[in-house]
């Protein structure tokens, strides 16, 4: 793709721009001096993240040789970056892995921008990003959903067919990288011959997976959010058995951080879990299914969310004023049977990864949807490796298959970008609750929605080619109000 030059970058900033500040939880220690631009190279590409109708985080990375450098990036609304509305000099360093961010505020909601980069001897590629719609639009909404992008066992696919859809956001629900190694016959396409347990190794493993031309192109071209799962640290790491050493799982997630356009609250630092609001057509909750879990091994009640998220999520859909209220999270909802799906080396009879293994939780928060009549509720999910269609009930056996009890909510399983295929079990021991089921296909799914339906489509994408297709396999219809759906299968 066409890179900006130089001398076009610094004609473009003749023009007035309303500079942008580095949060302090994100720049404070690099800003012990003036920032100046730098030497480096912007090889791992760009992104954007975490959209308001108002800011927009920008990512980059230097690599350079030098133990701190710096650069400009430059914000305008159109793709050549002659109509510049802001910049904004960003410095970095080795302690943070050359990474580059910058939160840009004073945007105009419902936006398309365009960005670069600048140090002292490279101009990055051009990206492109979309700020949220204002609170009381009701204009329809795209997001785009995967999980599970094991970078061995597979083509990002999914990833080039996304590039080209029309989306609001992309959202990452977890398994961004696998910590473990993937070489020689355990490597099914492609070599990863990285373990990743200190944060040396986690910085390495996600220069890899951004080496892919198809992720690289994602991040340029569409906003997105991400919430880990358990391989940006170890795998079913919150099992406790054994635990991670504390210095690990922090450098998972610091890497985690570094590497996606996502700013370090500066009260939390790791918090990941918040909500975002697209107009009066959806919020959206992210959730966090790792990090506050407790009861194995530990003496603690069994939580999967801990007592403070789950209550924030509990109010949050209680006092939602959108029409769909869309809840990001990492683990299977509804009960399947074949236990802990989430990894191929896992015994398919152990459920307790899963919200099978928190059934109180389930229960409270199901139960409190339905008691509060909270209407339009719909969970997202990765972890799996199958597409899933189920409908949700705070007690499944008197739900049956939806027909004659009303479901609380509605659950649209993703499917994996690349990662190991599942069996399908013997639809004679399906639950009635489970609407559809494939363990076969790799790929993402797509969600359109509106004031009037959501339409949640399955796609397929060939992982064995870096040249594989894409195909739609599944549509899902739910008309507002039913807390149930229409299926369409193709091919």
């Amino acid at each position: 793709m066409k890179r900006s030059t130089r001398r076009e970058l610094i004609a473009a900033l003749g023009a007035t721009a309303a500079a942008t500040a580095v949060p302090p939880a994100w720049g404070a220690r690099l800003l012990s001096r003036r920032p100046a631009i730098g030497p480096g190279d912007f090889e791992d590409g760009v992104a954007s993240g975490e959209p308001s109708g108002r800011a927009v985080t920008f990512w980059s990375r230097i690599r350079t040789e030098r133990p701190a450098s710096g650069a400009q990036l430059i914000v305008a609304r159109d793709p050549e970056l002659r109509e510049v509305v802001a910049s904004q000099v960003v410095p970095t360093g080795r302690a943070v892995n050359g990474a580059l961010k910058a939160r840009v505020g004073g945007l105009e909601p419902a936006s398309e921008y365009w960005y670069a980069w600048e140090s002292g001897t490279d101009v990055s590629p051009t990206g492109r990003t979309r700020t949220r719609p204002p609170h009381d639009s009701a204009q329809g909404l795209r997001f785009a959903f995967s999980s599970c992008q094991n970078y061995g066992h597979g083509f990002y696919r999914a990833h080039a067919n996304a590039v080209a859809e029309d989306l609001d956001l992309y959202i990452f629900l977890g398994d961004y990288i696998y910590e473990r190694r993937r070489a020689g016959a355990r490597a099914a396409f492609r070599e990863d011959p990285i373990m990743a347990n200190d944060l040396g190794s986690y910085r390495r493993k996600y220069q890899l997976y951004r080496s892919d031309p198809d992720l690289r192109e994602l991040h340029r071209l569409h906003p997105i959010v991400h919430i880990w799962d358990d391989h940006e640290v170890a795998n079913n790491y919150s099992d406790n058995d054994p635990p991670p050493a504390p210095l690990q799982r922090a450098a998972g997630y610091r890497a985690a951080f570094e590497w996606l356009p996502r700013m370090s609250p500066a009260t939390d630092r790791h918090r990941i879990y918040k909500k975002m609001r697209f107009g009066s057509t959806a919020g959206l909750w992210l959730l966090d299914e790792r990090q506050y879990r407790t009861g194995d091994f530990d003496g603690q009640p069994r939580r999967i969310l801990g007592d403070g998220q789950m209550q924030w999520l509990i109010d949050g859909l209680r006092q939602a004023s959108t029409r769909w209220k869309i809840v990001a999270q990492q683990v299977v909802v509804a009960p399947i049977g074949g236990g802990n799906m989430g990894d191929e080396e896992t015994d398919p009879s152990d459920s307790t990864d899963n919200w099978d293994g928190y059934p109180a939780d389930r229960a409270r928060l199901l139960g409190e949807i339905e008691r509060a009549g909270v209407e339009n509720v719909v969970f997202l999910t990765g972890d799996a490796h199958i597409f899933l269609a189920n409908l949700l009930a705070s007690d499944f056996a008197a739900l049956g298959d939806g027909s004659s009890r009303r479901p609380a909510a509605v659950e649209y399983v993703g499917g994996a970008v690349t990662s190991p295929r599942r069996n399908p079990p013997d639809p004679a021991t399906m639950p009635p609750w489970n609407r559809q089921y494939n363990g076969v296909n790799r790929g993402y799914a797509v969600m359109g929605m509106d004031q009037g339906q959501l339409v949640t489509e399955y796609r397929a994408s060939d992982v064995s080619s870096p040249a594989g297709g894409t195909v739609t396999f599944e549509r899902f219809t739910q008309p507002a109000g039913a807390n149930n759906f229409s299926r369409e299968s193709f091919g």
